[in-house]
Protein backbone atom coordinates (compact mmCIF):
# COMPACT_ATOMS: atom_id res chain seq x y z
CA UNK A 1 0.00 0.00 0.00
CA UNK A 2 1.35 3.44 -0.94
CA UNK A 3 2.35 5.96 1.71
CA UNK A 4 0.04 8.96 2.13
CA UNK A 5 0.86 12.44 3.47
CA UNK A 6 -0.97 15.77 3.54
CA UNK A 7 1.42 17.45 1.10
CA UNK A 8 4.44 16.53 -1.00
CA UNK A 9 7.08 19.10 -1.97
CA UNK A 10 9.34 18.10 -4.84
CA UNK A 11 12.85 19.46 -4.30
CA UNK A 12 14.71 20.53 -1.15
CA UNK A 13 15.98 23.77 -2.61
CA UNK A 14 15.49 26.82 -0.42
CA UNK A 15 12.10 27.72 -1.93
CA UNK A 16 10.83 24.15 -1.53
CA UNK A 17 11.94 24.15 2.10
CA UNK A 18 10.41 27.58 2.64
CA UNK A 19 7.06 26.47 1.23
CA UNK A 20 7.17 23.23 3.24
CA UNK A 21 7.84 25.17 6.44
CA UNK A 22 4.84 27.44 6.06
CA UNK A 23 2.59 24.50 5.20
CA UNK A 24 3.89 22.52 8.18
CA UNK A 25 3.04 25.42 10.46
CA UNK A 26 -0.61 24.96 9.43
CA UNK A 27 -0.54 21.56 11.12
CA UNK A 28 -0.24 19.43 7.98
CA UNK A 29 2.06 16.46 7.49
CA UNK A 30 4.65 17.62 4.92
CA UNK A 31 7.14 15.45 3.06
CA UNK A 32 9.96 16.99 0.97
CA UNK A 33 11.53 14.75 -1.67
CA UNK A 34 15.03 15.62 -2.88
CA UNK A 35 16.68 13.86 -5.85
CA UNK A 36 20.24 14.51 -4.70
CA UNK A 37 21.96 13.37 -1.54
CA UNK A 38 22.39 16.92 -0.24
CA UNK A 39 20.02 19.71 0.77
CA UNK A 40 19.68 23.07 -0.87
CA UNK A 41 19.42 22.73 -4.64
CA UNK A 42 21.50 25.67 -5.87
CA UNK A 43 21.66 27.02 -2.30
CA UNK A 44 24.11 24.34 -1.21
CA UNK A 45 27.47 23.75 0.45
CA UNK A 46 29.59 20.87 -0.85
CA UNK A 47 33.10 19.54 -0.27
CA UNK A 48 34.10 19.91 -3.89
CA UNK A 49 37.82 19.57 -3.10
CA UNK A 50 39.41 17.65 -0.20
CA UNK A 51 38.98 19.71 2.97
CA UNK A 52 37.40 22.64 1.12
CA UNK A 53 33.71 23.40 1.46
CA UNK A 54 32.20 25.63 -1.20
CA UNK A 55 28.93 27.37 -1.93
CA UNK A 56 28.64 25.58 -5.26
CA UNK A 57 26.17 27.85 -7.08
CA UNK A 58 24.74 30.82 -5.15
CA UNK A 59 27.26 32.24 -2.71
CA UNK A 60 26.07 35.39 -0.97
CA UNK A 61 23.08 35.93 1.31
CA UNK A 62 21.70 39.19 -0.04
CA UNK A 63 18.15 38.60 -1.19
CA UNK A 64 16.79 36.24 1.48
CA UNK A 65 13.70 38.01 2.79
CA UNK A 66 13.95 39.02 6.43
CA UNK A 67 10.33 38.02 6.88
CA UNK A 68 11.25 34.46 5.90
CA UNK A 69 14.26 34.47 8.23
CA UNK A 70 12.02 35.60 11.09
CA UNK A 71 8.97 33.43 10.34
CA UNK A 72 11.04 30.26 9.97
CA UNK A 73 13.23 31.15 12.99
CA UNK A 74 16.35 30.46 10.98
CA UNK A 75 18.69 32.09 13.46
CA UNK A 76 17.30 29.90 16.23
CA UNK A 77 17.85 26.89 13.98
CA UNK A 78 21.52 27.61 13.42
CA UNK A 79 21.92 30.16 10.62
CA UNK A 80 24.92 32.38 11.34
CA UNK A 81 26.02 34.91 8.72
CA UNK A 82 28.50 37.77 8.74
CA UNK A 83 28.56 40.85 6.52
CA UNK A 84 32.11 41.77 5.39
CA UNK A 85 33.04 45.38 6.10
CA UNK A 86 34.19 45.81 2.52
CA UNK A 87 31.23 44.49 0.57
CA UNK A 88 32.24 44.81 -3.09
CA UNK A 89 35.30 45.82 -5.08
CA UNK A 90 35.75 46.56 -8.76
CA UNK A 91 39.32 46.12 -9.99
CA UNK A 92 40.83 46.83 -13.38
CA UNK A 93 44.15 45.63 -14.80
CA UNK A 94 45.92 48.95 -14.21
CA UNK A 95 45.19 48.72 -10.46
CA UNK A 96 42.35 51.25 -10.55
CA UNK A 97 39.66 50.10 -8.13
CA UNK A 98 36.47 51.13 -6.35
CA UNK A 99 35.28 49.71 -3.04
CA UNK A 100 31.73 49.62 -1.68
CA UNK A 101 31.80 49.52 2.10
CA UNK A 102 29.17 49.09 4.78
CA UNK A 103 29.87 52.73 5.67
CA UNK A 104 28.50 55.17 3.09
CA UNK A 105 31.20 57.78 3.66
CA UNK A 106 33.98 55.29 2.83
CA UNK A 107 32.11 54.19 -0.30
CA UNK A 108 31.66 57.75 -1.55
CA UNK A 109 35.31 58.59 -0.95
CA UNK A 110 36.43 55.47 -2.82
CA UNK A 111 34.21 56.40 -5.77
CA UNK A 112 35.58 59.95 -5.80
CA UNK A 113 39.16 58.69 -5.87
CA UNK A 114 38.15 56.92 -9.06
CA UNK A 115 36.02 59.74 -10.51
CA UNK A 116 35.63 63.05 -8.69
CA UNK A 117 32.04 63.82 -9.74
CA UNK A 118 30.55 60.36 -9.39
CA UNK A 119 30.32 60.40 -5.59
CA UNK A 120 27.36 62.73 -5.63
CA UNK A 121 26.04 61.06 -8.79
CA UNK A 122 26.15 57.69 -7.05
CA UNK A 123 24.22 58.93 -4.02
CA UNK A 124 21.57 60.43 -6.28
CA UNK A 125 21.28 57.09 -8.07
CA UNK A 126 21.21 55.15 -4.79
CA UNK A 127 18.37 57.36 -3.57
CA UNK A 128 16.40 56.58 -6.72
CA UNK A 129 17.13 52.87 -6.32
CA UNK A 130 15.96 53.02 -2.72
CA UNK A 131 12.72 54.65 -3.82
CA UNK A 132 12.22 51.91 -6.41
CA UNK A 133 12.73 49.33 -3.68
CA UNK A 134 10.27 51.01 -1.34
CA UNK A 135 7.56 51.01 -4.02
CA UNK A 136 8.08 47.41 -5.13
CA UNK A 137 8.99 45.74 -1.82
CA UNK A 138 5.46 44.69 -0.92
CA UNK A 139 5.09 43.05 -4.35
CA UNK A 140 7.83 40.55 -3.57
CA UNK A 141 5.75 38.75 -0.95
CA UNK A 142 2.43 38.75 -2.78
CA UNK A 143 0.46 37.27 -5.60
CA UNK A 144 1.79 38.67 -8.88
CA UNK A 145 0.09 41.72 -10.30
CA UNK A 146 -0.18 42.65 -13.97
CA UNK A 147 2.21 45.00 -15.77
CA UNK A 148 -0.59 47.58 -15.94
CA UNK A 149 -1.10 47.35 -12.17
CA UNK A 150 2.63 47.75 -11.59
CA UNK A 151 2.72 50.83 -13.79
CA UNK A 152 -0.25 52.27 -11.88
CA UNK A 153 1.49 51.57 -8.58
CA UNK A 154 4.41 53.76 -9.63
CA UNK A 155 2.10 56.44 -11.02
CA UNK A 156 0.10 56.50 -7.79
CA UNK A 157 3.33 57.02 -5.85
CA UNK A 158 4.22 59.96 -8.09
CA UNK A 159 7.13 58.01 -9.57
CA UNK A 160 6.07 57.09 -13.10
CA UNK A 161 9.59 57.93 -14.28
CA UNK A 162 11.00 55.22 -12.01
CA UNK A 163 8.88 52.63 -13.82
CA UNK A 164 10.39 53.72 -17.13
CA UNK A 165 13.92 53.68 -15.75
CA UNK A 166 14.03 50.57 -13.58
CA UNK A 167 11.52 48.34 -15.39
CA UNK A 168 11.70 49.11 -19.10
CA UNK A 169 15.22 50.40 -19.77
CA UNK A 170 18.46 48.56 -20.32
CA UNK A 171 21.10 48.55 -17.60
CA UNK A 172 23.33 50.81 -19.71
CA UNK A 173 20.53 53.31 -20.39
CA UNK A 174 19.74 53.44 -16.68
CA UNK A 175 23.33 53.85 -15.49
CA UNK A 176 24.20 56.43 -18.15
CA UNK A 177 21.50 58.72 -16.73
CA UNK A 178 23.41 58.95 -13.45
CA UNK A 179 27.01 57.73 -13.64
CA UNK A 180 29.77 59.42 -15.63
CA UNK A 181 32.54 56.81 -15.36
CA UNK A 182 32.33 54.04 -17.92
CA UNK A 183 34.13 51.70 -15.54
CA UNK A 184 31.88 52.51 -12.59
CA UNK A 185 28.80 51.88 -14.73
CA UNK A 186 30.28 48.51 -15.66
CA UNK A 187 30.82 47.68 -12.00
CA UNK A 188 27.34 48.69 -10.93
CA UNK A 189 25.47 46.96 -13.76
CA UNK A 190 26.99 43.54 -13.06
CA UNK A 191 23.85 42.40 -11.20
CA UNK A 192 21.80 43.25 -14.29
CA UNK A 193 23.67 40.63 -16.32
CA UNK A 194 23.26 37.68 -13.93
CA UNK A 195 21.83 34.69 -15.83
CA UNK A 196 20.83 37.02 -18.65
CA UNK A 197 20.68 36.25 -22.35
CA UNK A 198 21.93 39.53 -23.74
CA UNK A 199 24.07 42.49 -22.81
CA UNK A 200 23.88 45.84 -21.02
CA UNK A 201 21.90 47.40 -23.87
CA UNK A 202 19.21 44.69 -23.78
CA UNK A 203 15.90 46.31 -22.72
CA UNK A 204 14.73 45.03 -19.35
CA UNK A 205 18.17 44.43 -17.85
CA UNK A 206 17.60 47.51 -15.68
CA UNK A 207 14.90 45.52 -13.89
CA UNK A 208 17.23 42.56 -13.35
CA UNK A 209 19.67 45.02 -11.78
CA UNK A 210 17.03 46.72 -9.62
CA UNK A 211 15.60 43.39 -8.49
CA UNK A 212 19.01 42.32 -7.19
CA UNK A 213 20.16 45.66 -5.85
CA UNK A 214 17.20 46.12 -3.53
CA UNK A 215 18.32 43.09 -1.54
CA UNK A 216 19.06 43.32 2.14
CA UNK A 217 20.83 41.58 4.99
CA UNK A 218 19.60 41.72 8.58
CA UNK A 219 17.19 44.47 7.59
CA UNK A 220 19.80 46.69 5.95
CA UNK A 221 19.23 47.75 2.39
CA UNK A 222 21.65 46.66 -0.36
CA UNK A 223 23.91 44.64 1.93
CA UNK A 224 24.85 40.96 1.97
CA UNK A 225 26.24 38.39 4.37
CA UNK A 226 28.25 35.18 4.13
CA UNK A 227 26.88 32.15 6.03
CA UNK A 228 29.50 30.58 8.28
CA UNK A 229 29.10 27.13 6.71
CA UNK A 230 28.40 28.34 3.19
CA UNK A 231 25.01 28.84 1.57
CA UNK A 232 23.94 25.31 2.49
CA UNK A 233 23.67 26.61 6.04
CA UNK A 234 20.46 28.38 4.99
CA UNK A 235 18.96 25.14 3.69
CA UNK A 236 20.12 23.23 6.78
CA UNK A 237 18.45 25.75 9.10
CA UNK A 238 15.25 25.52 7.04
CA UNK A 239 15.30 21.71 7.26
CA UNK A 240 15.75 21.82 11.04
CA UNK A 241 12.90 24.30 11.32
CA UNK A 242 10.70 22.04 9.19
CA UNK A 243 11.50 19.00 11.31
CA UNK A 244 10.72 20.98 14.46
CA UNK A 245 7.20 21.48 13.09
CA UNK A 246 6.63 17.86 12.16
CA UNK A 247 7.80 17.88 8.53
CA UNK A 248 10.43 15.62 7.01
CA UNK A 249 12.92 15.50 4.14
CA UNK A 250 13.98 12.42 2.19
CA UNK A 251 17.22 12.65 0.23
CA UNK A 252 18.15 10.50 -2.78
CA UNK A 253 14.46 10.30 -3.75
CA UNK A 254 14.11 11.52 -7.34
CA UNK A 255 10.53 11.91 -8.57
CA UNK A 256 9.74 10.36 -11.96
CA UNK A 257 6.37 12.03 -12.41
CA UNK A 258 3.36 13.57 -10.73
CA UNK A 259 0.41 11.21 -10.57
CA UNK A 260 -2.82 12.59 -12.01
CA UNK A 261 -6.23 10.92 -11.76
CA UNK A 262 -9.57 12.32 -12.89
CA UNK A 263 -7.81 15.54 -13.86
CA UNK A 264 -6.16 16.34 -10.51
CA UNK A 265 -2.87 15.54 -8.74
CA UNK A 266 -3.03 12.57 -6.40
CA UNK A 267 0.63 11.97 -5.56
CA UNK A 268 4.01 11.15 -7.09
CA UNK A 269 5.82 8.18 -8.56
CA UNK A 270 9.47 7.90 -7.52
CA UNK A 271 12.26 6.64 -9.78
CA UNK A 272 12.43 3.66 -7.41
CA UNK A 273 8.88 2.70 -8.41
CA UNK A 274 7.38 3.69 -5.06
CA UNK A 275 4.17 5.72 -5.06
CA UNK A 276 3.45 8.35 -2.42
CA UNK A 277 -0.09 9.68 -2.37
CA UNK A 278 -1.29 13.16 -1.49
CA UNK A 279 -4.03 15.53 -2.56
CA UNK A 280 -1.46 18.35 -2.61
CA UNK A 281 1.77 18.28 -4.63
CA UNK A 282 4.11 21.28 -4.88
CA UNK A 283 7.10 21.44 -7.24
CA UNK A 284 10.20 23.48 -6.47
CA UNK A 285 11.74 22.34 -9.77
CA UNK A 286 12.08 24.78 -12.66
CA UNK A 287 8.78 25.36 -14.51
CA UNK A 288 9.69 23.45 -17.67
CA UNK A 289 10.69 20.41 -15.63
CA UNK A 290 7.56 20.82 -13.49
CA UNK A 291 5.05 21.24 -16.31
CA UNK A 292 6.66 19.18 -19.08
CA UNK A 293 9.07 16.76 -17.43
CA UNK A 294 6.93 15.70 -14.45
CA UNK A 295 3.52 15.60 -16.15
CA UNK A 296 2.25 13.43 -18.96
CA UNK A 297 1.61 15.42 -22.12
CA UNK A 298 -2.10 14.70 -21.90
CA UNK A 299 -2.34 16.29 -18.44
CA UNK A 300 -2.21 19.77 -20.00
CA UNK A 301 -4.18 21.33 -22.83
CA UNK A 302 -2.07 21.27 -26.03
CA UNK A 303 -1.67 25.06 -26.16
CA UNK A 304 -0.61 25.22 -22.50
CA UNK A 305 1.83 22.33 -22.96
CA UNK A 306 3.36 24.15 -25.94
CA UNK A 307 3.77 27.36 -23.94
CA UNK A 308 5.43 25.42 -21.11
CA UNK A 309 7.83 23.83 -23.58
CA UNK A 310 8.77 27.28 -24.88
CA UNK A 311 9.55 28.94 -21.54
CA UNK A 312 12.68 31.03 -22.13
CA UNK A 313 15.45 29.55 -19.99
CA UNK A 314 18.42 30.93 -21.91
CA UNK A 315 21.24 32.64 -20.05
CA UNK A 316 23.58 30.74 -17.79
CA UNK A 317 26.77 31.05 -15.79
CA UNK A 318 29.66 28.92 -14.56
CA UNK A 319 31.86 28.63 -11.51
CA UNK A 320 35.49 27.70 -10.92
CA UNK A 321 36.15 26.70 -7.32
CA UNK A 322 39.77 26.66 -6.16
CA UNK A 323 41.75 25.66 -3.11
CA UNK A 324 44.79 27.94 -2.88
CA UNK A 325 47.65 28.12 -0.40
CA UNK A 326 48.18 31.87 -0.75
CA UNK A 327 45.95 34.91 -0.99
CA UNK A 328 45.73 36.59 -4.39
CA UNK A 329 48.09 39.55 -4.74
CA UNK A 330 45.74 41.85 -6.61
CA UNK A 331 47.30 44.50 -8.86
CA UNK A 332 47.41 47.91 -7.21
CA UNK A 333 47.67 46.48 -3.67
CA UNK A 334 50.61 45.65 -1.44
CA UNK A 335 51.57 41.99 -2.04
CA UNK A 336 51.30 39.27 0.59
CA UNK A 337 49.19 41.43 2.89
CA UNK A 338 45.67 40.49 3.97
CA UNK A 339 43.50 43.49 3.27
CA UNK A 340 39.99 44.66 2.49
CA UNK A 341 40.50 43.56 -1.14
CA UNK A 342 40.18 39.99 0.13
CA UNK A 343 37.00 40.46 2.18
CA UNK A 344 34.09 40.92 -0.17
CA UNK A 345 32.89 40.15 -3.67
CA UNK A 346 35.33 41.34 -6.32
CA UNK A 347 34.21 42.19 -9.87
CA UNK A 348 37.24 42.13 -12.15
CA UNK A 349 37.49 44.23 -15.31
CA UNK A 350 33.88 45.42 -15.56
CA UNK A 351 33.01 47.69 -18.49
CA UNK A 352 29.86 47.88 -20.61
CA UNK A 353 31.93 47.06 -23.69
CA UNK A 354 33.22 43.81 -22.18
CA UNK A 355 29.67 42.71 -21.37
CA UNK A 356 28.63 43.49 -24.95
CA UNK A 357 31.41 41.33 -26.36
CA UNK A 358 30.42 38.52 -24.03
CA UNK A 359 26.80 38.84 -25.19
CA UNK A 360 27.87 38.52 -28.83
CA UNK A 361 29.87 35.37 -28.02
CA UNK A 362 26.97 33.98 -26.01
CA UNK A 363 24.58 34.46 -28.93
CA UNK A 364 27.02 32.68 -31.27
CA UNK A 365 27.53 29.76 -28.87
CA UNK A 366 31.21 30.66 -28.47
CA UNK A 367 33.61 31.49 -25.65
CA UNK A 368 34.41 35.20 -25.39
CA UNK A 369 38.00 36.43 -25.65
CA UNK A 370 37.60 38.11 -22.27
CA UNK A 371 35.05 38.11 -19.44
CA UNK A 372 34.12 40.12 -16.40
CA UNK A 373 34.97 37.78 -13.52
CA UNK A 374 33.45 37.69 -10.04
CA UNK A 375 35.71 36.42 -7.26
CA UNK A 376 35.08 35.63 -3.61
CA UNK A 377 37.28 34.28 -0.80
CA UNK A 378 34.73 32.98 1.76
CA UNK A 379 37.44 31.45 3.96
CA UNK A 380 38.79 34.92 4.73
CA UNK A 381 35.56 35.59 6.62
CA UNK A 382 35.07 31.97 7.76
CA UNK A 383 38.46 30.15 8.00
CA UNK A 384 36.93 26.75 8.83
CA UNK A 385 35.75 26.40 5.22
CA UNK A 386 39.33 25.56 4.13
CA UNK A 387 42.15 23.40 5.49
CA UNK A 388 44.72 25.21 7.66
CA UNK A 389 46.99 27.42 5.59
CA UNK A 390 44.65 27.36 2.60
CA UNK A 391 41.71 29.37 1.25
CA UNK A 392 38.61 28.73 -0.78
CA UNK A 393 38.50 30.94 -3.86
CA UNK A 394 35.39 30.94 -6.05
CA UNK A 395 35.27 32.53 -9.49
CA UNK A 396 32.14 33.14 -11.54
CA UNK A 397 31.38 34.12 -15.13
CA UNK A 398 27.99 35.20 -16.46
CA UNK A 399 26.51 35.51 -19.97
CA UNK A 400 27.20 31.95 -21.06
CA UNK A 401 25.28 29.70 -23.48
CA UNK A 402 24.16 26.20 -22.58
CA UNK A 403 24.78 24.90 -26.09
CA UNK A 404 28.10 25.50 -27.81
CA UNK A 405 28.58 25.88 -31.56
CA UNK A 406 31.59 23.54 -31.39
CA UNK A 407 31.72 20.58 -29.04
CA UNK A 408 30.01 20.60 -25.65
CA UNK A 409 30.71 21.83 -22.14
CA UNK A 410 31.74 18.31 -21.17
CA UNK A 411 34.43 18.19 -23.88
CA UNK A 412 35.56 21.83 -23.52
CA UNK A 413 35.21 22.34 -19.76
CA UNK A 414 38.92 22.45 -19.00
CA UNK A 415 39.68 24.58 -22.07
CA UNK A 416 37.18 27.19 -20.88
CA UNK A 417 38.45 27.06 -17.29
CA UNK A 418 42.06 27.47 -18.45
CA UNK A 419 41.05 30.56 -20.41
CA UNK A 420 39.30 32.08 -17.40
CA UNK A 421 42.28 31.34 -15.17
CA UNK A 422 44.53 33.18 -17.64
CA UNK A 423 42.17 36.15 -17.39
CA UNK A 424 42.06 35.99 -13.59
CA UNK A 425 45.83 35.87 -13.33
CA UNK A 426 46.05 39.27 -15.02
CA UNK A 427 44.53 40.65 -11.79
CA UNK A 428 46.26 38.24 -9.37
CA UNK A 429 49.52 37.17 -11.09
CA UNK A 430 50.80 35.19 -8.11
CA UNK A 431 47.91 32.78 -7.82
CA UNK A 432 48.88 30.44 -10.67
CA UNK A 433 51.62 28.86 -8.59
CA UNK A 434 49.43 28.40 -5.52
CA UNK A 435 46.48 26.36 -6.77
CA UNK A 436 46.01 23.11 -4.81
CA UNK A 437 42.78 21.98 -6.46
CA UNK A 438 40.19 23.04 -9.04
CA UNK A 439 36.53 22.14 -9.54
CA UNK A 440 34.55 23.50 -12.49
CA UNK A 441 30.75 23.80 -12.64
CA UNK A 442 29.48 24.52 -16.17
CA UNK A 443 26.02 25.45 -17.46
CA UNK A 444 25.59 21.80 -18.45
CA UNK A 445 26.41 20.76 -14.87
CA UNK A 446 23.76 23.15 -13.60
CA UNK A 447 21.27 21.32 -15.79
CA UNK A 448 22.42 17.73 -15.31
CA UNK A 449 23.77 17.72 -11.74
CA UNK A 450 21.72 20.44 -10.07
CA UNK A 451 18.52 19.84 -12.06
CA UNK A 452 18.15 23.36 -13.48
CA UNK A 453 16.82 23.07 -17.02
CA UNK A 454 18.76 25.31 -19.38
CA UNK A 455 21.31 26.09 -16.67
CA UNK A 456 19.48 29.32 -15.81
CA UNK A 457 19.67 29.75 -12.04
CA UNK A 458 16.55 31.94 -12.17
CA UNK A 459 14.68 28.95 -13.70
CA UNK A 460 13.37 31.32 -16.41
CA UNK A 461 14.37 34.59 -18.01
CA UNK A 462 13.74 37.75 -15.97
CA UNK A 463 14.33 40.16 -18.86
CA UNK A 464 11.12 41.80 -20.06
CA UNK A 465 7.61 42.05 -18.66
CA UNK A 466 6.53 39.02 -20.68
CA UNK A 467 8.69 36.94 -18.30
CA UNK A 468 7.59 38.62 -15.06
CA UNK A 469 4.61 39.20 -12.76
CA UNK A 470 1.40 37.47 -13.90
CA UNK A 471 3.15 36.15 -17.02
CA UNK A 472 5.73 34.14 -15.04
CA UNK A 473 6.37 31.37 -15.95
CA UNK A 474 3.28 31.21 -18.20
CA UNK A 475 -0.10 32.91 -17.63
CA UNK A 476 -1.80 29.58 -16.86
CA UNK A 477 0.57 28.91 -13.94
CA UNK A 478 1.35 32.45 -12.84
CA UNK A 479 -0.40 32.34 -9.45
CA UNK A 480 1.52 29.27 -8.22
CA UNK A 481 -1.35 27.01 -9.29
CA UNK A 482 -0.55 24.74 -12.22
CA UNK A 483 -3.38 23.95 -14.66
CA UNK A 484 -3.71 20.59 -12.85
CA UNK A 485 -5.80 21.04 -9.66
CA UNK A 486 -3.87 20.11 -6.54
CA UNK A 487 -0.49 20.71 -8.22
CA UNK A 488 1.37 23.95 -7.44
CA UNK A 489 4.71 25.56 -8.31
CA UNK A 490 6.96 27.24 -5.73
CA UNK A 491 10.36 27.61 -7.45
CA UNK A 492 12.30 30.56 -8.83
CA UNK A 493 10.42 30.28 -12.12
CA UNK A 494 7.42 31.74 -10.29
CA UNK A 495 6.88 35.34 -9.13
CA UNK A 496 8.90 37.30 -8.11
CA UNK A 497 11.80 35.35 -9.61
CA UNK A 498 15.26 34.01 -8.90
CA UNK A 499 17.90 34.53 -6.27
CA UNK A 500 17.96 33.11 -2.77
CA UNK A 501 14.90 35.04 -1.59
CA UNK A 502 12.46 32.48 -0.23
CA UNK A 503 9.74 34.69 -1.76
CA UNK A 504 8.31 32.20 -4.29
CA UNK A 505 8.19 29.53 -1.59
CA UNK A 506 6.48 31.90 0.83
CA UNK A 507 4.01 33.12 -1.75
CA UNK A 508 3.13 29.64 -2.99
CA UNK A 509 2.42 28.51 0.57
CA UNK A 510 0.18 31.52 1.20
CA UNK A 511 -1.67 30.83 -2.05
CA UNK A 512 -2.10 27.15 -1.19
CA UNK A 513 -3.37 27.87 2.32
CA UNK A 514 -5.80 30.47 1.01
CA UNK A 515 -7.12 28.02 -1.58
CA UNK A 516 -7.54 25.32 1.04
CA UNK A 517 -9.45 27.77 3.23
CA UNK A 518 -11.77 28.76 0.41
CA UNK A 519 -10.16 32.16 -0.22
CA UNK A 520 -9.24 31.27 -3.80
CA UNK A 521 -10.15 34.62 -5.33
CA UNK A 522 -8.61 36.76 -2.59
CA UNK A 523 -5.56 38.79 -3.60
CA UNK A 524 -2.73 37.98 -1.19
CA UNK A 525 -0.20 40.65 -0.32
CA UNK A 526 2.05 40.95 2.70
CA UNK A 527 2.40 44.62 3.46
CA UNK A 528 5.62 46.08 4.71
CA UNK A 529 6.27 49.64 5.73
CA UNK A 530 8.74 51.93 3.99
CA UNK A 531 12.24 52.25 5.37
CA UNK A 532 12.73 53.88 8.75
CA UNK A 533 13.84 57.28 7.53
CA UNK A 534 11.53 57.48 4.54
CA UNK A 535 8.21 59.08 3.76
CA UNK A 536 6.80 61.57 1.26
CA UNK A 537 8.48 64.60 2.86
CA UNK A 538 11.88 62.91 2.89
CA UNK A 539 11.57 61.81 -0.73
CA UNK A 540 10.45 65.27 -1.79
CA UNK A 541 13.45 66.80 -0.03
CA UNK A 542 15.88 64.48 -1.79
CA UNK A 543 14.24 65.42 -5.07
CA UNK A 544 15.46 68.99 -4.72
CA UNK A 545 18.95 70.20 -5.59
CA UNK A 546 19.49 71.57 -2.08
CA UNK A 547 18.16 68.42 -0.41
CA UNK A 548 20.24 66.16 -2.61
CA UNK A 549 23.37 68.16 -1.85
CA UNK A 550 22.66 68.09 1.89
CA UNK A 551 22.13 64.33 1.82
CA UNK A 552 25.41 63.88 -0.02
CA UNK A 553 27.35 65.98 2.48
CA UNK A 554 25.84 64.04 5.37
CA UNK A 555 26.51 60.65 3.79
CA UNK A 556 30.11 61.64 3.02
CA UNK A 557 30.78 62.66 6.62
CA UNK A 558 31.96 60.08 9.10
CA UNK A 559 30.26 62.11 11.82
CA UNK A 560 26.84 61.15 10.39
CA UNK A 561 27.53 57.39 10.16
CA UNK A 562 24.91 56.53 12.78
CA UNK A 563 22.28 58.49 10.85
CA UNK A 564 23.15 57.02 7.46
CA UNK A 565 23.22 53.55 9.03
CA UNK A 566 19.71 54.18 10.36
CA UNK A 567 18.60 55.29 6.90
CA UNK A 568 19.84 51.99 5.44
CA UNK A 569 17.51 49.95 7.63
CA UNK A 570 14.22 48.56 6.41
CA UNK A 571 11.25 48.56 8.73
CA UNK A 572 9.48 45.26 9.32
Amino acid sequence: MADRVDAIVIGAGHNGLTCANYLARSGRQILVLEARGVLGGACVTEELLPGGRFSSCSYIQMMLRQEVVDDLELLEHGLISVAPEMQEMALWEDGDHVMFWQDADKTLKSIEQHNRTDGENFLRFATRLRRFGDITRSLLLSDPCSAAELRQLFAGAGAADLFEEFVLMSAEQLMTRYIESDRLRGFMMFMGLVSTWGGPNTPGTAYVYGYHAQGEFEGRFNRYGLPREGMGMIAAAMARSLEAHGGSVRLNCPVRRVLVADGRAVGVLLESGQRILSDLVVSNADPKRSLVGLLDQGDLAPAVYARAQNIDQRGSMARIHLLVDALPDYVGFEPEVLGPQHQGLSILGPTPQLYERAAAAQSAGEFADDYVIEALLPSVTHPTLAPPGQHTLSLGVQQLPLELARGSWDTRREEWADRVMDMYCRYAPNIRGHIRGRHVITPLDLQNTYGITGGNIFHASMVGLDHLLDQRPIPEAAHYRSPVPGYYLCGSGSHPGGGVTGAPGHNAAMRILADLEGRRDQRLIRERAAFAGGGPLFNALLGTRVGSRLAYLMARSRAFRSLTDLMSKNRK
